[in-house]
């Protein structure tokens, strides 16, 4: 086993573990953070949204009536085809969950601050293929 691929672990458990923390902060279940976090301040397909978080179908439409309820989400529906829905971010809501994220987002920034431009661009690199990655066995398991 190459023996970066531990360290590589032990950072993802961390970051799941992060995200964990952050969830119960805000009383909600990881899995609809994650789906918000995915969503950002964009919109996007029930559809499009399950097939990037990995759900069933009725499991993605319980996630989207939690979080509509909880006012993280609204379902709008297409001015072009009135059958296409798709579920938009509620900006103020996400504002809050992005306040969870100040002291990460500074500390990290200090972190960044200590590479160089090729240095990061090669880590940016090595963090894209790793999530694509993980998005790949997700899909297999």
């Amino acid at each position: 086993m190459n023996t970066y691929v531990p360290l590589v672990q032990k950072f993802a458990a961390r970051v799941v573990l992060f995200h964990s923390a952050v969830a119960a902060k805000l009383g909600l279940p990881v899995s609809d953070l994650k789906c918000l976090r995915i969503l950002g301040q964009g919109s996007m397909t029930p559809s499009v949204l399950r097939e990037e978080i990995g759900l069933s179908g009725p499991a993605m439409t319980a996630l989207l009536d939690r979080l509509e309820k909880a006012g993280y989400v609204v379902r709008e529906r297409s001015s072009k085809d009135r059958r296409e829905v798709f579920v938009r971010s509620v900006p103020m809501r996400i504002r809050e969950i992005d306040r969870q994220y100040d002291g990460q987002y500074e500390q990290m920034s200090e972190l960044f601050a200590k590479y160089s431009a090729s240095e990061f661009a090669a880590i940016a690199d090595f963090l894209e293929q790793t999530a694509a990655i993980l998005a790949e066995e997700q899909i297999r398991l």
